[in-house]
């Protein structure tokens, strides 16, 4: 009796076992069938974009190097596009308005020219330039004015050579913007200047004024009440020095 239980539970284990098996096969079959189908419509997909599309090509982008030519290094130059409609219109001469007025940032390699002159030729070489165009500041009893792109003026010619004063510097540019904001509406023509050292670091300098050279940036520098200035931003400027802003 135990005999003939055994030898149908086998029986029936060989059904199942049968039955998967076929099961399997026909799953199997139908993932091919699929298969094919799907590579056909891809097919008929990509006839259909080839004949509506056929300027389209895939594939990245040729990347443009730009060619290195034999000779001194120079800091390349940003050429910025500068728009022919003003932003700001003044009908005197105002200091602190044209300060609000100036350029708040300044990267290394922007191409710039510079003069100092009389406060007419200023103020017309501000309201020339127009708004974020220009950056100006008292030098004695002229203005030194630091201009974007080409020069609006004719027979008025330019240095491109220009110094600042670091008050600090920062890592982020927000690290030092406000405190810039502050001097500027105070009267102190102030800016963000941002330069990349020899290692790729990147730097952000609050200067204060612009200046044809050294000498008149330092004379500025010693003439400047230090206590204001920390009061209005709360940094410590005793090691303020003079830079060049290339």
């Amino acid at each position: 009796m135990k005999r003939e239980a055994h030898e149908i539970m086998l029986r029936i284990l060989l059904v199942v076992v049968l039955a998967l098996s076929a099961l399997v096969f026909v799953l199997g079959g139908y993932a091919i069938v699929l298969k094919e189908e799907n590579r056909k419509f891809e097919l008929v997909i990509e006839e259909i974009r080839t004949s509506v599309m056929p300027g389209i090509v895939e594939g990245p982008l040729p990347i443009d190097y730009p060619v290195e030519l034999p000779g001194r290094a120079e800091v390349p130059r940003e050429f910025l596009s500068v728009p022919d409609t003003h932003n700001f219109f003044l009908e005197t001469f105002n200091y602190r308005k044209l300060i609000v007025n100036s350029f708040d940032f300044l990267s290394e390699g922007t191409a710039f020219g510079f003069v100092v002159v009389e406060e007419n030729t200023a103020f017309k070489l501000c309201v020339e330039k127009g708004q974020g165009n220009y950056f100006i500041t008292r030098i004695a009893d002229r203005y030194g004015v630091m201009f974007l792109g080409e020069n609006p003026l004719t027979g008025l010619y330019d240095s491109k050579t220009a110094y600042g004063i670091q008050l600090v510097s920062h890592t982020i540019s927000d690290g030092i913007a406000p405190q810039v904001v502050d001097l500027r509406s105070e009267g102190y023509p102030a800016c963000v200047y941002k330069s990349v050292t020899a290692d790729g670091r990147t730097f952000f300098a609050a200067v204060l004024g612009i200046f044809p050279d050294a000498t008149s940036a330092r004379d500025f520098s010693n003439s400047i009440d230090v206590q204001q200035l920390q009061r209005i931003t709360g940094w410590n400027i005793t090691d303020r020095f003079v830079r060049q802003l290339r």
